[in-house]
């Protein structure tokens, strides 16, 4: 009987025209043109029902949850068709990024490979080691573009599993360093780790990446010259470990957006990337128990802080602004 009030879009059973003699009376929630479920009503006194007011009433009833089904389910269209419009929304931006980005190292590439193919034998030993160079530099771009936009899908997956192990920030840091010692020689870099500064429980790859990414966006948004500080201190379970520079500061608005994904200090240009080296610092850090934020330094530059734990167990999370 109810999928036949379903069906039809018409109340079926007790006092009805359609097979009165049933026990119950079934009601359509909705309207003729779409049943939204059927409410069934099994009275212990069916005489109470026949009632023209009692009636009345079962059918607001009915038609006002037919209302709320309604809505709830014009609510979940539409958010079914927002997430669906920001997923295209981030793919198309994801390609139009690497497309842009991957042009200007391929191109550099491609010439300096075909100069060499093509007049390798009559150029001086030191031009051919400048063209082989730049495919060098130009291909490891590219490889930590790519790298970055994978990283940060299995952070937002889930399927990144920390292994932790006790690490010293010196360790750390220096490990950064000299991963990007070439591209910081031109900048004047200094580390004030105190000595009593305790061991920090991480993941030492992630953090590693984590300051590596940091100095990236030194290198990319500031001129050569300036200074760069590297700075930590205890806050009760975590260390606050702070990245600062003198450059020309963080770009207008909120600071915060900087750590959204595709977001760049700079809209287009030659700076390589397409804008989440910030947005994988912050998955790190989270994924750590820890908080991150950009700030503006007094007297100009850029200052990021984040706090990572030095305790094992659970821990509650200060405020890296403090």
């Amino acid at each position: 009987m109810a999928q036949w009030v379903t069906d039809h879009g018409q109340r079926a059973g007790l006092g009805s025209d359609t097979l009165a003699a049933a026990p119950g009376l079934y009601v359509p929630l909705g309207d003729e043109r779409r049943a939204l479920g059927v409410l069934a009503v099994l009275p212990t006194n069916p005489r109470r029902v026949l009632l023209p007011e009692q009636r009345h009433l079962l059918e607001t009833f009915a038609s006002q949850v037919g209302l709320a089904l309604e809505r709830a389910r014009l609510a979940e269209g539409a958010e079914a068709a927002r997430v669906a419009a920001e997923g295209e929304s981030v793919r198309n931006t994801l390609l139009a990024s690497i497309s842009h980005d991957l042009r200007t190292p391929l191109s550099v590439i491609a010439g300096a490979s075909s100069a060499l193919a093509e007049r390798g034998a009559a150029l001086d030993e030191p031009t051919r080691a400048r063209l082989a160079r730049s495919i060098e530099i130009k291909a490891r771009e590219m490889s930590d573009l790519v790298s970055n936009v994978l990283d940060l899908t299995r952070f937002e997956a889930g399927k990144i599993e920390l292994r932790r192990d006790w690490q010293t920030l010196d360790d750390l840091v220096g490990s950064a360093l000299t991963r990007h010692q070439e591209s910081l020689r031109s900048y004047k870099v200094e580390t004030r780790l105190p000595a009593e500064l305790p061991p920090v429980w991480v993941d030492g790859t992630l953090v590693v990446q984590l300051f590596a990414n940091l100095f990236d966006n030194i290198t990319k948004y500031t001129p050569a010259g300036t200074r760069v500080l590297v700075s930590a201190v205890p806050l009760g379970d975590f260390v606050q470990v702070a990245v600062e520079d003198d450059g020309p500061g963080l770009p207008a608005g909120d600071p915060a957006r900087l750590f959204e994904k595709f977001q760049r200090g700079q809209d287009e240009g030659a700076v390589i990337g397409v804008g989440l080296g910030l947005a994988i610092a912050q998955a790190i850090v989270r994924a750590h128990g820890g908080e991150i934020e950009a700030q503006r330094r007094e007297g100009g530059g850029a200052r990021f802080v984040f706090t990572l734990p030095c305790s094992e167990g659970p821990a509650v999370t200060p405020d890296a602004s403090a």
